[in-house]
């Protein structure tokens, strides 16, 4: 008789945790592969300040969406932790390191100091966007951005897209200015190429203290524009640069097509949007770049201990251009300011475009 021959088979559990923890495995490299993706774009993004938009502008788009970069690094924290996925927690904090500067840039947390030690001078810059177009100020009826800056009663106060007219019965004049801001008794009107024969358009500095020179830098553009001032603060020599640097020429019509896709979503009308973003900001960087190399380099040259360099520079905080200006000045918002600073706040658009630099040995506050 025959014998009965088995065959030894592995419980069916067994087999299916072997599947389960190839597909688990399989899962976690997917995970992993997306979450290295998030780390090349974060340092992109973190050192794309470095880059001139001459050489190549593409590093400047990952600047440019930053923020948004670093929350995607940051959503994966969680999940390493639950899962006890060290590795990865180790390189995605090593990352954050690396970016810190970045970060900091962005995103600043200070406590305010009040009150203020004795003898700080306040400064202002400000892009009136020619005061609300031109609104008439009155005692009655006040423009509300100059009665903004008087109420806040700035030492130094530097405008960008200076409008008024020269003579007028309705529309902001010069004289209502002068007379609204009479405790600045020194001033300096930069006209643009923008301008006419009634119509002053362009840069602007107001000071208590006295306006020793002015020169303007050869900067060529329609609307923008840089100056170099020297100011007398109390015995002390100041260079102040005034500038606003070129703009993306995003037109109301558009930004509120941005607007209305943060609403409603279209896959169709992103699609167009993201080209004419693309084609509007790609010439904006590299004209940037080329002021930004004229700026810095005044900025060198100045003989003066004391330098402020203010403006509306129309570009984010990890941008070439800021960074270029800046060199070895301090930023005041990151060295005293608190959250993103946001100074451009129009259909969903949120930046901080808006800068106030110094150099090391003046200390800001608030």
């Amino acid at each position: 008789m025959a014998a009965c021959r088995t065959t030894k088979r592995k419980p069916c559990s067994m087999r299916g945790n072997k599947a389960v923890n190839v597909l688990n495995r399989f899962l976690w490299q997917i995970v992993t592969s997306v979450a290295a993706l998030g780390w090349g774009m974060l340092l992109i993004a973190a050192f794309s300040d470095r880059i001139s938009p001459l050489i190549t502008v593409y590093p400047a788009y990952f600047g440019l969406f930053f923020p948004f970069i670093l929350a995607f690094n940051l959503l994966f924290i969680p999940a390493w932790l639950v899962c006890k996925k060290w590795k990865q927690l180790v390189l995605t904090l090593v990352v954050l390191s690396l970016s810190w500067n970045a970060i900091h840039t962005y995103f600043s947390f200070h406590r305010k100091t009040d009150p203020l030690p004795e003898g700080c001078i306040k400064v202002l810059t400000y892009n009136v966007m020619r005061f609300e177009h031109m609104r008439k100020h009155t005692p009655d009826a006040p423009n509300p951005i100059l009665q903004y800056v008087v109420e806040e009663d700035p030492d130094i106060v530097c405008f960008q897209e200076f409008g008024v007219v020269k003579q007028a019965k309705r529309g902001l004049v010069i004289a209502d200015v002068l007379a609204a801001l009479k405790r600045l008794p020194y001033y300096h009107i930069e006209s643009g190429s923008f301008s006419h024969a009634n119509y002053h358009f362009g840069l602007a500095l107001f000071s208590k203290y006295p306006i020793l020179s002015v020169r303007p830098l050869p900067i060529e553009s329609e609307y923008n524009g840089s100056f170099v001032a020297e100011i007398d603060v109390r015995g002390k020599r100041v260079t102040l640069v005034n500038n606003h640097l070129e703009s993306n020429k995003i037109s109301d019509d558009e930004r509120s097509d941005y607007y209305n896709l943060t609403r409603e979503p279209n896959t169709r009308k992103l699609e167009s949007f993201t080209h004419m973003m693309f084609q509007r900001l790609t010439p904006a960087y590299k004209l940037r770049a080329e002021q930004a190399g004229l700026i810095a380099e005044a900025i060198r040259e100045s003989r003066n201990p004391y330098v402020v360099v203010c403006g509306d520079f129309n570009d984010t905080p990890i941008s070439y251009a800021r960074q270029k200006i800046k060199g070895d000045l301090l930023d005041a918002f990151v060295e005293s300011g608190s959250g993103m600073g946001i100074s451009f706040n129009r259909y969903r658009f949120l930046f901080r475009i808006d800068y106030i630099f110094h150099s090391q040995n003046i200390r800001s506050y608030n």
